[in-house]
């Protein structure tokens, strides 16, 4: 039997993407931080508890409230991969991308 793949490596820390961007747009916490992203301040909990993963669509989100890039934003919570891979197993892209990748 495979182990699972671990999803929280060691480097990745969604605390330090938060706090990065808190730091850079000088907002004093949580739920300022929330107000200017435009999302749900609860959203900011999960991610600070690590009961949510920051995903491809909060990734979007906050390159659109930042205007930063996302290998950026990538980066500032440790993300250290050259590339994201995308598989066919991914739910949204089964449809798109064939059984061989």
């Amino acid at each position: 039997m495979k182990p699972e793949p671990e999803l929280n490596p060691p480097e990745y820390d969604p605390n330090l993407l938060l706090d990065a961007l808190q730091q850079r747009f000088k907002l004093k916490n949580d739920a300022a931080l929330a107000d200017f992203l435009q999302i749900n301040r609860a959203v900011i909990s999960r991610l600070r508890r690590r009961k949510s993963q920051i995903t491809a669509a909060l990734m979007v989100c906050l390159h659109e409230a930042t205007n930063m890039s996302l290998s950026e934003l990538r980066s500032m919570m440790g993300d250290t991969r050259p590339y994201c891979l995308l598989s066919s197993k991914t739910p949204f892209l089964s449809g798109i991308l064939s059984a061989d990748d």
